[in-house]
């Protein structure tokens, strides 16, 4: 009998929990990251690999962070695999410009993954506070070897997720392209409305 597969689950709830984790005591934040906020799993469940290099922000890049193209970006990817089942049950690209981060030598260096907190605690330790995030979502058909690394069935596709982290001064300082199997993932949105002048409502 075939397992069902790990749901992930990403809404603003969780977005704010992993905030307000960043002030929380370290010993607290190696227990609670993203993989048991979204999936309800644990780092002992998964198989989690990290690979960073630096590379030069394309024309697209450099427009996503209002820099010049060819800036300098730190380049993260990372994946987990859930040990259980052997399949992929999370997969990332992120991106930094290298001069926001490059006075903590340590965000520089993927031997300190998984990192207690996560990126939102990287930027703090250089002065970054994250205010909102703006995400674009796409589905796209998988290949073949996408559908085996991920245990997904025929015809479903695969939500891509771009994240842009936006600090309190407006800057792009983090951008992420994550990709998750429909079939399983649970995207919760909260549209917050600026309210209408009082005088605009009509009387009752």
């Amino acid at each position: 009998m075939r397992r069902p597969p790990t749901r992930i689950r990403l809404s603003i709830a969780t977005t704010q929990s992993a905030k307000d984790l960043v002030l929380r005591p370290e010993s607290e934040r190696r227990v609670k990251g993203a993989i048991e906020m979204t999936a309800g799993l644990t780092l002992a469940d998964v198989i989690s690999t990290h690979k960073y290099n630096v590379i030069s922000a394309n024309e697209e890049l450099a427009e996503e962070f209002s820099i010049e193209a060819e800036t300098p970006l730190l380049r993260r990817a990372y994946e987990m695999t859930e040990k259980a089942t052997g399949k992929r049950i999370s997969w990332s690209i992120s991106y930094i410009p290298r001069f926001l981060i490059e006075s903590n030598g340590k965000l520089l260096d993927e031997n300190n993954e998984p990192w207690p907190g996560g990126h939102m605690h990287q930027l703090y330790t250089v002065g970054i506070e994250i205010d909102h995030f703006v995400r674009s979502i796409t589905a796209v058909e998988p290949s073949p070897g996408d559908r085996q690394k991920w245990g997904m069935d025929s015809g479903v596709p695969l939500l891509y997720v771009r994240s842009r982290s936006v600090d309190i001064g407006g800057r792009v300082v983090e951008l992420s392209d994550a990709a998750y199997p429909a079939d399983r993932t649970e995207i919760t949105f909260v549209d917050k409305l600026d309210r209408w002048p009082s005088d605009s409502i009509p009387e009752k």
